[in-house]
């Protein structure tokens, strides 16, 4: 895609001194995006006075949890575009030709979804979410996808299942519980079901809310260590999770949670989205009241039977902090076991994985 070029005068000093490239490149890229779309987004940012701030869209998403967008000043002088299509296109020459590019395909060749906005109307009109991360950006995930949506249903086998139960495996069968698996999946997505294999109980199945919910526990946690074993999560066959028939044995190895207040990403545009980290030795804990201490926090901790390396409070934001454990396994355990942890009458601890170290 050809440079994009502000109007007159709003373009800052800071951004005039610097190359007027950017490189943009896509993480979870689940859903194929045009340049059509990218030149949209840019011009809502022009429409907004944004453009002095463009910087702010490194790290968003263009979609829920998935195409995040990573933003880098190019050390191109020079940028030659010989097609209009939706891989490349000049904006001040509409007289290129297409070449082999076909912005209407539904699926492209590397094995990713159409957007998600096809067959519900023009997804650029949408509303966009809440501000993001604190500097007042527009959400990019607005498009909530679900099983039924017309578009994924319009779509004939996508390279991409859609699948949003998922197989789990090698699991501590003496410690796991679906408490324990909501909690921790709950981290990538909203989990709605969760069921221990009756016959196996090493396995489980685990229903997400939406297809990319479960390609990011999967992408995340495959091979994880959870409770001392490498856990392996892949795509099940299966549709849903089924809860069991009145009178059948089940030993509370079912369990419904698509009520559950503790889902994370129930609202559209979440900030949540933008804090989906792979799992580290570090937890970002938050909703911590000013009434609790460091030293209240560790002994939370400390009791459970974690050991804490280094802990952290936010110099301007104090509800909330960072820890650090000795290992990723003690993070996991420590994330099932703390999350919701109640710190007062009316706080209950948050917990999640951290990009940052201590």
């Amino acid at each position: 895609m050809r440079r994009y070029q502000p109007p007159a005068g709003v373009r800052d000093k800071q951004i005039s001194q610097r190359n007027h490239f950017d490189t943009v490149t896509l993480e979870f890229f689940f859903f194929a995006i045009d340049t059509l779309l990218i030149h949209e987004r840019f011009l809502l940012l022009e429409s907004r006075s944004f453009i002095t701030n463009i910087e702010a869209l490194d790290g968003q998403n263009i979609y829920n949890g998935c195409c995040t967008l990573r933003i880098d000043y190019s050390k191109m002088t020079c940028l030659n575009v010989k097609y209009n299509n939706d891989k490349s296109r000049d904006y001040t020459n509409p007289t290129l030709p297409s070449g082999d590019g076909d912005t209407h395909q539904l699926l492209t060749s590397g094995g990713v979804l159409a957007p998600p906005f096809l067959g519900l109307g023009s997804g650029l009109a949408s509303p966009y979410g809440v501000g993001v991360g604190g500097v007042g950006l527009p959400a990019f995930g607005a498009l909530t996808l679900t099983p039924a949506s017309p578009a994924l249903r319009a779509l004939a086998a996508p390279p991409l299942p859609l699948a949003t139960v998922l197989l789990v495996s090698n699991l501590n069968e003496e410690m796991v519980t679906p408490d324990a698996l909501f909690t921790l999946f709950g981290v990538y997505g909203d989990v709605q079901r969760v069921k221990i294999l009756y016959n196996k109980k090493d396995s489980a199945l685990i229903q997400m809310a939406e297809p990319h919910q479960a390609h990011l526990a999967m992408t995340h946690m495959d091979k994880l260590r959870v409770f001392g074993k490498a856990m392996r999560v892949m795509l099940s066959k299966h549709q849903t999770v089924q809860l069991p028939k009145e009178g059948q044995p089940d030993a509370g190895l079912t369990r419904d949670y698509s009520q559950s207040p503790l889902h994370r990403f129930k609202k559209p545009g979440s900030k949540n989205y933008q804090n989906i980290y792979p799992p580290s030795a570090t937890l970002h804990l938050s909703n911590i009241p000013a009434t609790v201490s460091e030293d209240d926090i560790k002994d939370a901790f400390t009791k459970r039977g974690f050991t804490i390396k280094a802990f952290k409070f936010f110099p301007k934001d104090r509800k909330m902090a960072l820890v650090q454990l000795p290992t990723i396994d003690d993070a996991v355990a420590a994330l099932i076991k703390m999350h919701n942890y109640q710190l007062s009458e009316s706080n209950h601890l948050r917990v999640s994985f951290s990009k940052s170290s201590i």
